[in-house]
This record gives C-alpha cells, structure tokens and sequence, in this order.
C-alpha cells in the first residue's frame, strides 16, 4: 500500500545514478533545512554496502521488470570490463536501445514498484531518463512534478537514432512539469527555444561556500617536489570524451619548465594515462594520484596552483557545460585554465579567475599553459580575487533560490 502523504512537506528525487550525484545531495540537504521531508530513490550498488544515509532508497532486485533487471545486470558487468563513454560502451548502449529496450519504457517499469510507494508533495526527476517515470508516479498520487535538468541529455555524444528518442521523450513530458531547473543559462535557454517554455530556473552546481581550503604543500610532499614547482590540477572521473590523452600529451610541449600536471581521480583510463605519462618527454612532468572521498576533495584541490578543464565541444551538450570541477575549483580558491565555451568563459572571465583559449590539440593546448603562467603578476591577482569569488559563486547562495522555488510549488 502507498505510503500517505507525510504531515510535512515531503519530495521524492528520482535518479539514475548509482553513486548519488553532489548536486542531488546539496539539494537534499537544502530542502531538508528549509523543512522537507527528502527521499532519494536510486539505481542498486553493485555492491551489498550500505550507503550511509538514511534519505537513500534503492530500487528493489525482486522488482516485476524482470527483462529490465537482466539488461541492469548485464550492464553492470560490462561497465567493469569496458571505458564508459568509449567507442565499444557507445555503441552497446546504441545496440541496447534500438533492439532489447525502449529508453523511456525501461526507466519506467525498472523504478515501478519502488516509486509507487510513496504518495509526496512533490516528485523530482533528476535528469531526462527519470521525466517519464515522475510524471507518472506525480500523476498517480496528485503531486507536482520538478523536472531538474543536469544537462542538454539528448544532445550528448548518442547514435542519431537514439537522440532523436531521447527528444521525443523530453518533448512530450517537460510541458507537464510544475517547475523545470537546469544548471546554467545556457542550458536554460535551449530548453525554453525548444519547448516554448517560459521561465526554466538556473541553479547551479556550486560548491559549499562555508568553510575555505586550508592552503597545503600535500602534493609537493606526496610526489617529492621541490617548492618552486606549479602544479597543474585535473580532478575528476578518468573517462573517454575529456580530452584526457590530449592534455597528458601537451605537457610534451609546455615550456614553461616549473609546470607540472597532477591527475587527481580513477576511471577506466587511468591504466592509460599513466603509461602516456611515462613516454619520454612527458615522464617526471605529469603525476597521478588516487580519487579521495567528496569530503576531503576540497582540501586538496587548495593545494594546487591552478585547475585545468580541457573538455572539447564535440556535442552541443559539451559545449555549454558547467562540469562540477569548476565550481570546486572555485571553492577551493584556485585560479581555472579551461577551454573557451560559453558557459566556462562567463565564470571564469567574468568574475577574473582565470583563461580560456583553444584546446583542440596538444599544442595549443600547451602555448596556453604556457601562457597561463606567463605573468606572476596576473596569476597571483586571479589567486587574490578567490575568496570573494568563493562567497558569491556558492551553493549558499543558490539553496535560496532552490527554497523559493519548491515553496511556490504548494
């Protein structure tokens, strides 16, 4: 039997994720702040641990979306064997959806069972693949529907025939959302052009504001480098369609000779990347360390002198990103080298935190290293310019908007 509705305000997020993503948990944090009774209902581990925390729901193995588990579990020893966003994965995923499931009926019958046990105020799709799955469980029960949009979904790096899908599927749900969120202007306004949409809200995926990043040498120690040394941070997921391969080979032509690149995070290419790091000519200028927990990420990331995004825009949802490394690197009061998208540029010309310029091969993408630290003088005012910055780029600031927003909603 359906739960009933709490005394409270209470919200289901819907997702898709197996390790929750930050801003999923920000939010929850936030509306349970402001008085919301939160539930989280998400993908199953591959593993029997427990999570951690008690808003976490996984979705039940005994489900009746017996064709749908099998897909999961197959899925899910694949992922182990093969890069995610390669070439191979790609066009699995592409096989998958054309032959054995239908993207919005999967998501649908996979989330069943474990949705419809919840009567809230409001049900919160988390990203395009949970849109279908809200409305109908919103629909069952009287709630509203949020759609939180993490990304241009349908115009990722999909085969034609699966981002067509994708649209349709969006096309057909979003008119029916009490409220549509998404992570940037950008991606705001696209979805307004399409969908003739009035007023999509913008909340960005910033970092907590609260405390600042103690500034350390731990990666000077860690490797054994000496003071003068630069480093150059890259954090993040190690996986294909990042321009990972293309940043380890443009510390082959820096020349500024104090620079050097530390990859902070795991993935399938890590294995990869290090045997890049050790040809002659890059060896003892790139350096590879472990991913840590979100809890202490920001601690390290201090410890850098710059963070670098090299993400390419080979799909328009590429290109009007807002990866979550920039807003930690702005929390952690680091200067940002990034590629120049729109989205980026806006942030980091904007509040003079940083450069963009051109990425595209190793060789631009090492003159603009070099000219990065170039001038002493401009990078130690961009270092100067983080703690205000900090304090207006911050989810301190966005969680009101994301209050204001959900108490319109009742």
């Amino acid at each position: 039997m359906p739960e009933s509705k709490h005394a409270a305000k209470s919200v289901v997020m819907l997702t898709a994720d197996r390790q929750i993503d930050r801003r999923i948990l920000l939010e929850a944090d936030s509306l349970e702040a402001a008085g919301w009774v939160v539930t989280i209902v998400a993908m199953p581990l591959d593993s029997a641990r427990d999570d951690g925390d008690r808003r976490i729901v996984r979705l039940s193995a005994g489900s009746a979306a017996t064709r749908e588990n099998l897909v999961l579990q197959a899925y899910r020893w694949i992922r182990g064997a093969i890069p995610m966003n390669g070439f191979a994965m790609r066009t699995l995923k592409r096989l998958s959806w054309r032959y054995l499931v239908d993207q919005e009926a999967f998501f649908v019958r996979l989330f069943a069972d474990t949705a419809a046990r919840y009567s809230p105020d409001v049900f919160v799709a988390h990203d395009l693949p949970m849109l279908a799955v809200a409305r109908l469980q919103a629909e069952r029960c009287g709630a509203k529907l949020v759609y939180d949009s993490h990304e241009l979904y349908c115009e990722q790096e999909f085969s034609e025939r699966e981002r067509k899908r994708w649209a349709q599927i969006e096309a057909e749900h979003i008119r029916s959302c009490d409220a549509v969120i998404t992570v940037n202007a950008s991606v705001a306004a696209e979805l307004e052009k399409r969908y003739r949409l009035g007023g999509v809200e913008v909340i960005h995926n910033a970092e907590r504001a609260h405390r600042a990043p103690v500034k350390s040498h731990r990666f000077h120690d860690f490797f054994g480098l000496s003071s003068d040394k630069k480093i150059l941070l890259l954090q993040g997921g190690l996986s294909a369609g990042r321009n990972l391969e293309g940043l380890v080979g443009a510390m082959r032509y820096v020349q500024t000779p104090n620079v050097v690149l530390v990859i902070l995070g795991n993935g399938i290419l890590s294995d990869h990347l290090w045997k890049l790091g050790q040809q002659e000519g890059i060896s003892g200028r790139v350096y590879f360390h472990a991913a840590v927990p979100q809890s202490d990420l920001l601690e390290l990331t201090a410890a850098a002198d710059a963070g670098i995004i090299p993400y390419q825009p080979t799909c328009l949802n590429n290109y009007y990103c807002t990866p979550n490394k920039l807003f930690e690197y702005i929390s952690a009061g680091i200067p940002v080298l990034a590629t120049d998208l729109p989205e980026i540029r806006r942030l980091v010309i904007g509040q003079q935190i940083g450069l963009v310029g051109d990425t595209g091969t190793p060789r631009k993408l090492a003159e603009l290293i070099d000219e990065f630290f170039s001038d002493g003088q401009r990078l130690k005012f961009w270092a100067n310019r983080a703690p205000m910055v900090r304090k207006l780029v911050c989810w301190e600031q966005e969680e009101k908007r994301l209050a204001q927003i959900y108490e319109a909603l009742l």
